[in-house]
């Protein structure tokens, strides 16, 4: 399905590193109603949400009564909600939303693979539920004319009026650390990756390319390893001076040393909404109407 909301608004250079300004067109209905059904369904069929990973089959016999796994399932529903934060910036929902935004982009504009069962998010436990996912924010696989690269994308949101917002710093570290593979912050990533896209269905050929892929990545050289990655900064950014300016100014003190400029682009989206209260209503909606 073609994303007609996602509008590419600015492609320049800066710092030697290819940016990119998109816009989620909030008015495109069609448009916005498939990303909020793709982020709802992210959500509803992740581990904890997913009521059918309870099975009470598998635990007891199979003649449980309709009203008792219906307050079963209903305590669930209440036991998994994650809580929100009174800082913004620290709460889970709005990480776990912005970080599909930003992987639905590449998905959509980049070619770039995800897979449901390698997504840290939708595998969270239950104890889990209330705390940030470690590691990078969403790893992922690109194959671009046959050639195969393992997808490093880091996410910031931000609703501030100053450009360049104060989150373009640390996004900035970001990268620079796992363009270092600072305290194998990669090679742990893919490690992660490899255990979960074995459960995945797909062709037996074309996951064996992606691990062949990835062991190999795991036992080279730091600077193979760099020219097999793709880093893919990105700064969700609610401020109408970007859409109405092609503002791409988030960026402009941003560099980063060690990768080839090939091998890097950074994604600055523009949303007219709250990113917040948006991540809210997702979940809501999710949680609630499950």
């Amino acid at each position: 399905c073609t994303m007609a909301m996602i509008k590419t608004l600015l492609s320049t250079v800066l710092n030697g590193i290819s940016v990119k300004l998109f816009e989620y067109d909030i008015d495109d209905e069609q448009g916005f109603n498939e990303l909020k059904s793709y982020l709802i369904s992210k959500i509803r069929t992740s581990k904890v949400h997913n009521v059918e990973s309870y099975d009470l089959n598998y635990y007891y016999s199979k003649n449980l009564k309709p009203e008792f796994m219906e307050k079963f399932n209903k305590r669930i529903s209440e036991i998994t909600v994650p809580k929100r934060s009174k800082i913004p910036e620290f709460d889970v929902r709005r990480e776990r939303v912005t970080e599909w935004m930003a992987q639905l982009l590449l998905e959509k504009n980049y070619g770039c693979k995800f897979y449901d069962e390698a997504d840290k998010r939708m595998n969270v436990e239950p104890v889990d539920i209330d705390k940030h996912t470690s590691g990078i924010d969403v790893p992922g696989i690109r194959i671009d004319n046959g050639e195969i690269k393992f997808v490093v994308c880091e996410v910031k949101a931000s609703e501030e009026r100053k450009i360049p917002c104060s989150s373009a710093g640390s996004l900035q570290k970001d990268i620079q650390k796992s363009v270092e593979n600072y305290e194998e912050r990669v090679t742990r990533e893919i490690l992660h990756y490899m255990h979960g896209i074995r459960n995945i269905k797909m062709p037996d050929d074309e996951l064996q390319m992606i691990l062949d892929f990835l062991t190999k990545l795991i036992a080279s050289s730091q600077e193979n390893l760099m020219e097999n990655i793709m880093f893919f900064p990105v700064i969700i950014r609610n401020n109408n001076e970007i859409i109405d300016n092609s503002d791409v100014g988030d960026y402009k003190n941003f560099t980063v040393s060690g990768v080839s400029s090939k091998n890097i682009e950074s994604i600055l989206l523009a949303f007219r909404k709250s990113i917040n209260q948006f991540s809210n209503e997702i979940y809501e909606e999710a949680i609630n109407n499950g």
